[in-house]
C-alpha cells in the first residue's frame, strides 16, 4: 500500500510540474493526468464470435478509438497507423499479412477457421510522436511529429506531448482449445491471461500479468482499463477505469456480463533527457480482446462485418 501511494504521489507531482511549466488551467490539467487516454487505441475482433465451429468463416477486423466494436470508421485506420498483423494458428504456423498490399486498404478480411485449437491475432502501431496544442487563434491541433519540428511561434498552449508504443492481440478458439492461449507471442509489452478465455463465465475473476520484454512489469506507473461490448457506446466509458497494477505487474477484475471484453494497460514515464526537446512522456499501451461466452460454449453471431 505504501508503494502504491508513493507511485500516486509521483504521478501527481509530475503532472503539477507540467502544469507549472505550461501555464495550464485546471481543465487542461484534468486531461493531462494520464495523457495516453487522449489517443486512440487499436484492437482486433472476430465478426462471428471467439468460440467458433470448424469450417466457419469469420471476418477479422480492427477497431480504432475509445469504445467497442469500432468507434471511428475503419477506413480511418490507415497504413500510417498499422502496417501489418499476424495470425498465430494452433499448430504453430504464423500467417503474416500487410495492409494496403495483400489484404487491401480496408482493415478487415475473411478467414476460414479450419484448424482446431486456439488462435492468437496480433498487431501493433509503429512508434511515433503525438501532441495536442492550441494555436494563437484558439484552434486545437493534433500533431504527429516530434516537438522540435513544430513551429513554436504558432503555439499558444501545449496540452500533451508523447512518444508512444502500442501492441494489441486477440484470442479465439475453434472447437476445442489447446494451450496456446497461455503462451506469449513476444510483443514488447503483452498481456497474459491466467486461462483460455473460453473458460471464463459470468462472475469469474480474470487474473492477468503484464509482460515487458518477456518479464513481469514491476516498474511503477501502470494502470488497466476494461470494457465490455454493449456496456456503453460512450467515450472511454470503462467498467474498470484506471485501476493501478499490482507491484508484481499483475491485475484482476470480475466479469460482470458475458460479452466481448477489451482489456488494455497504460504505462509511461517522463521522457529521458535526450528526448526533452521532442516530447514530454514515453507512453506504452498493450491490449487484448477476448470473449466471455455463455455456458453453451458457442454462440450465434451477433453482428457481421
Amino acid at each position: 500500500m505504501k508503494y502504491k501511494k508513493m507511485v500516486l504521489v509521483g504521478i501527481v507531482l509530475a503532472g503539477l510540474l507540467f502544469l507549472k511549466k505550461s501555464d495550464f488551467s485546471f481543465w487542461d490539467y484534468s486531461f493531462l493526468f494520464f495523457p495516453v487516454l487522449i489517443g486512440h487505441t487499436l484492437w482486433i475482433q472476430s465478426s462471428i464470435g471467439y468460440n467458433i465451429l470448424p469450417g466457419r468463416t469469420t471476418n477479422i477486423f480492427f477497431g480504432w478509438g475509445h469504445h467497442l466494436p469500432i468507434h471511428d470508421p475503419i477506413h480511418l485506420l490507415g497504413v500510417q497507423w498499422t502496417k501489418e498483423f499476424q495470425i498465430y494458428e494452433p499448430d504453430g504456423n504464423i500467417i503474416h499479412k500487410e495492409f494496403g498490399q495483400e489484404v487491401g486498404s480496408s482493415p478487415s478480411f475473411p478467414y476460414l477457421c479450419e484448424k482446431e485449437g486456439t488462435y492468437r491475432l496480433a498487431s501493433y502501431v509503429p512508434t511515433g510522436y503525438y501532441s495536442i496544442f492550441r494555436d494563437k487563434v484558439g484552434h486545437w491541433h493534433h500533431y504527429v511529429q516530434s516537438l522540435d519540428t513544430l513551429d513554436q511561434s504558432k503555439v499558444d498552449k501545449m496540452l500533451i506531448s508523447l512518444k508512444y508504443w502500442e501492441w494489441t492481440k486477440a484470442i479465439f478458439t475453434v472447437e476445442k482449445p489447446n494451450g496456446e492461449a497461455l503462451k506469449p507471442i513476444g510483443q514488447e509489452m503483452e498481456i497474459m491471461l491466467d486461462k483460455n478465455p473460453m473458460e471464463y463465465r459470468l462472475g469469474d475473476t480474470v487474473h492477468f500479468t503484464v509482460l515487458k520484454n518477456g518479464k513481469p512489469l514491476t516498474e511503477p506507473g501502470g494502470s488497466f482499463y476494461a470494457q465490455d461490448q454493449g456496456h456503453s457506446p460512450g467515450f472511454d466509458d470503462y467498467v474498470y477505469d484506471a485501476v493501478p497494477l499490482n507491484e508484481d505487474g499483475t491485475g484482476s477484475f470480475e466479469i460482470t456480463r458475458p460479452a466481448v471484453w477489451h482489456l488494455k494497460v497504460h504505462w509511461g514515464y517522463p521522457a529521458p533527457k535526450e528526448y526533452e526537446d521532442k516530447c514530454w512522456i514515453f507512453a506504452y499501451v498493450a491490449s487484448i480482446t477476448f470473449e466471455v461466452d455463455t455456458d453453451a460454449g458457442i454462440k450465434n453471431p451477433s453482428y457481421n462485418i
